[in-house]
């Protein structure tokens, strides 16, 4: 019952090179016009994203607030949780690499402490304290002084 394989080697297929040819060749290096516009465009998000961080932040405040009133919730736990894990994602991409080690260690705190069966209240409230100072004192990362 056993099939002959064919004569390649097993598990290697060719790539196709369609999408190549679908955008007429291979990509063209930017030109220093266009990357002297991404620049600029970077530079005027950069100053919004102190507000976009404080947004995320906020949310991992009223997530803390709504798991001190019942930290038995899955639901309270979960919202903390995800609250925590978008600030670790976008903590590097605000520019505050600092929120994204603070956030990355409050979930794995979660995580570890539900495999315990308790979540202390002054574990979450000392990381959600952390994560305020930094982004209040604009601390961006280990090595800045407060703004």
């Amino acid at each position: 019952m056993s099939q002959k394989m064919p004569d390649r080697a097993y598990g290697i297929t060719s790539p196709s090179l369609d999408l190549q040819r679908k955008i007429g060749g291979p990509l063209k290096p930017l030109e220093s016009a266009q990357i002297d516009r991404v620049s600029k465009a970077l530079e005027e998000l950069a100053e919004g994203m102190k507000d976009w961080i404080r947004v995320d932040l906020d949310r991992l405040y009223a997530a803390r607030q709504a798991f001190q009133e019942n930290s038995q919730s899955k639901e309270c736990i979960d919202d903390l949780h995800r609250a925590a894990h978008d600030l670790k994602g976008l903590g590097q991409t605000y520019g505050f690499p600092t929120v994204s080690v603070i956030a990355d260690t409050l979930c794995k705190a979660i995580i570890q402490a539900l495999e315990n069966g308790t979540l202390p209240h002054e574990l979450v409230n000392a990381h959600v304290d952390a994560l305020r100072a930094v982004v209040n004192l604009n601390s961006r990362d280990a090595t800045s002084k407060p703004a």
